[in-house]
């Protein structure tokens, strides 16, 4: 199939985690797209980074993929500084973060629909997009989509109740899904998106089942995963990870195994027990999983194989 058979798309972040004391990690690698990269390096080397980067960072990248067996081509240099943020954990599981270089920042390394369509090809199975709700960005990756005929996973970007008022969130959620195969939020995000309690999940699996999508991958956190369908619910326990570091990208990583698995057609149980092994794997270091080695993803495939054990359709 070659090494675009999987993409991970979007923003690439680097990291300082603070802790209650004050105290730092040194500055890691992460964003949405290279912790999404990792989910599907966890299970599979066909896979590329479509990402734009600050030339201060661009060597740390290339190391990571280099690292891991992957190309760099799609990775482009487009200013002198790479995103930068202050990462907080909070008790309730979120994290507030704040950018050390600014929004604009951000905007100048979003990755374009243009981009993407340079990255992937006809042997292109699917991509992962953490990504907002413009409608032309969508409009424009949905023409690259029927050209290319690759299945898309979008993660929605974290909705806050001072981006508008919830109505008009959803309805411009309810605009892309038509756009995508799968998508995934978690429990925070589909509280804000539908007004209701983060804790009444039956509530929130009401809501998302009857949005027009074949797949959500609803995540609670350190409870575990949903993959619903309009009429399916499936459930996977989270998966202990041999000792707990950083939960930073998780969500992503998670989402990331996910793609893979739906994309290259695992049984939805299979899929599920994937991101939870994934993540869980995350959870052992700052950052993605620096190497995956045969004995890393000999790892995954059995953690998975004992998730998917656990996976019941409720």
């Amino acid at each position: 199939m070659g090494d675009r058979s999987y993409l991970a798309c979007g923003n690439i972040m680097f990291d300082e985690v603070e802790q209650d004391n004050g105290t730092l990690s040194a500055v890691q690698p992460g964003g949405p797209a290279l912790f999404a990269l990792a989910g599907i390096r966890t299970f599979t080397a066909e896979c590329r980074l479509v990402s734009q980067v600050g030339r201060d960072h661009a060597a740390d990248c290339i190391h990571w993929l280099e690292e891991n067996g992957l190309a760099a081509e799609s990775l482009r240099v487009a200013s002198q500084y790479s995103n930068l943020h202050l990462i907080h954990h909070q008790p309730d599981g979120t994290y507030t973060w704040r950018s050390r270089y600014g929004m604009q920042q951000l905007g100048y390394l979003k990755t374009t629909p243009e981009h993407i369509d340079a990255a992937s090809g006809k042997e292109t199975r699917g991509i992962y997009l953490a990504q907002n709700t413009d409608p032309v960005f969508w409009e424009a990756l949905y023409a690259v989509k029927k050209e290319k005929g690759f299945q898309i996973m979008w993660e929605l970007e974290v909705p806050r109740p001072e981006d508008g008022v919830r109505e008009d969130k959803l309805q411009r959620v309810q605009r892309v899904l038509p756009y995508v195969d799968m998508w995934s939020l978690n429990a925070t995000e589909a509280s804000v998106l539908f007004d209701l309690p983060r804790t009444d999940e039956a509530g929130l699996i009401c809501r998302l089942q009857a949005l027009p999508v074949r797949w959500t991958f609803f995540r609670v956190g350190a409870k575990g995963a949903y993959l619903l369908t309009p009429q399916e619910s499936y459930f996977c326990p989270a998966v202990a990870a041999e000792h707990f570091v950083d939960s930073l990208g998780c969500g992503n990583c998670s989402t990331g195994a996910m793609l893979y698995g739906l994309s290259s057609g695992c049984r939805p149980e299979r899929a599920l027990a994937m991101a939870n092994a994934a993540a869980a794997m995350n959870t052992e270091q700052y950052g993605p999983v620096p190497q995956f080695t045969a004995a890393v993803m000999a790892r995954a495939c059995a953690l998975t194989d004992q998730a998917e054990k656990t996976v019941q359709i409720v």
